[in-house]
């Protein structure tokens, strides 16, 4: 009897305990498929303002019960546009989801206004009745498809190879990226030099590789994306450059490798020298363009620039150069500058009047000095010997910024002198010409600004 009894209260403790695990395994069942973490909505290339066609990524993250659905759509004329409905499997560990997003208000029969983007996320969550955790996202946007309307309004564009240029436009829409379209290479324009705020200013570059097939024209592109162009009469005259031979002996090798720290190791000196002189070099190349990034909308400068007094030329710019040791050709560059001698440690004048947004050494170039003048209009003296100027200072035409030296890869004291548009490395000669830059630039800004207050 007594061991009948006892084999009911095992039964009893059994099948309590098997209740207890299942009570604990719902409960913890329960916890984890009712979790209340809500799916987190991020976007990628988005923007509120959409184009004749504009494409962006929704990328929706679960980490607990993973993604169940994800809906988007689009809001516009008083009607909803399913832009994508995607339903995903349960996953144990969460889930993150990614959907492209294409717009194409044409193709939707969407007119140019106001619109609202909307997406609707779900989780595998049982929470709501098995109906999941919910996130709601909405963002306005722009619907705009019309192309911004531009205008050339300067004449006679004469540029030389590896020379400057000047347009003046207008773009009849605000807040676009606008500006000149050299083959490959973009010179933004700005604003501020009229007083009409619609109208811009563009220094431009043709390289001294590009010849007289290199396409240009006035682009302008708005928040959507929608570009706006206009074409100009222009004509660029040819040049040739010189190719030179230098030879490298022994002693400016001794003379100026200790001076550049490189990384790795070089058997000899002539290895280093072609290491710094292509290498590093276009590492220095770099950090002027860094330097000549950002530019001020106002033109600081006025009249022909400065050329280093009592200096007698070197070389000139964009001289092809072929360097030999023990006539062995082992390197090659151009020359983006001109070479000015005179007498050792000569005060240097700045060339016009501007801001310095450089002053410090780069590499092969040694102590350089880099001057802002405006609409991205800059000047460079390099290989000085003492800098006298700070970033941020204002100087004027004639003050002196530094004294000539050897610093970088210079074998004798003179100042290499060098002028930038935008990215782009110009001939220098052009600027000292007063009577070029009565023609080319000065003139065109006097008969719009004439045009302006006669109306």
């Amino acid at each position: 009897m007594r061991d009948k009894k006892a084999g009911k209260k095992f039964v009893r403790m059994v099948v309590g305990g098997l209740l207890g695990v299942l009570l604990i395994a719902g409960i913890w069942c329960l916890a984890v498929n009712m979790e209340g973490g809500d799916p987190a909505v991020t976007f990628s290339g988005f923007s509120d303002f959409i184009g004749s066609s504009s494409g962006f990524s929704v990328t929706v993250s679960d980490d607990q019960s993973g993604v169940k659905s994800i809906w988007i759509g689009l809001l516009a004329d008083g009607k909803e546009y399913t832009l994508a409905d995607k339903t995903f499997p349960p996953s144990e560990n969460g889930s993150s989801e990614q959907l492209p997003v294409e717009i194409d208000p044409k193709a939707l029969g969407i007119k140019d206004g106001t619109a609202m983007l909307r997406v609707v996320a779900v989780d595998h969550s049982w929470r709501g009745w098995m109906k999941g955790n919910r996130t709601y996202v909405e963002k306005p946007l722009t619907i705009d498809t019309r192309r911004p309307d531009v205008q050339v309004l300067s004449r006679q564009h004469y540029i030389n190879q590896g020379g400057s240029g000047l347009v003046i436009y207008r773009v009849g829409e605000p807040d676009t990226r606008s500006g000149v379209q050299v083959g490959d290479d973009f010179y933004p324009g700005y604003a501020g030099s009229f007083s009409d705020p619609s109208i811009y200013m563009a220094f431009f570059a043709v390289r001294h590789d590009q010849g007289k097939g290199t396409k240009i024209h006035v682009t302008a592109t708005d928040r959507a994306g929608n570009a706006g162009v206009a074409g100009f009469y222009f004509l660029i005259k040819s040049k040739q450059f010189i190719n030179d031979r230098l030879n490298i002996p022994d002693s400016f090798l001794n003379m100026k490798m200790p001076e550049f720290q490189m990384p790795g190791h070089y058997e000899t000196t002539v290895d280093k020298f072609i290491a710094v002189n292509s290498d590093l070099r276009r590492e220095n190349v770099e950090t002027i363009r860094r330097a000549c990034k950002e530019t001020e909308s106002v033109l600081h400068w006025k009249g022909s620039f400065l050329r280093l007094p009592n200096s007698a030329r070197k070389a000139g710019f964009a001289d092809h150069r072929d360097y030999y040791y023990k006539g062995r050709k082992i390197d090659e560059a151009t020359h983006m500058g001109i070479d000015l001698a005179s007498l050792a440690n000569s005060d240097i004048p700045a060339a016009n009047t501007g801001r310095v947004v450089f002053g410090d050494r780069i590499g092969i170039f040694g102590r350089t000095v880099i001057i802002d003048h405006g609409f991205g209009l800059f000047t460079m003296y390099s290989h000085l010997n003492q800098i006298d100027v700070s970033p941020g200072q204002m100087v004027n035409r004639g003050d002196i910024i530094g004294r000539t030296g050897i610093s970088g890869l210079a074998g004798g004291d003179h100042l290499h002198f060098g002028m930038i548009v935008g990215h782009t490395f110009v001939n220098p000669v052009e600027w000292w010409d007063a009577s070029w830059i009565n023609n080319n630039i000065t003139a065109k800004i006097e008969a719009i600004s004439a045009s302006i207050a006669s109306r």
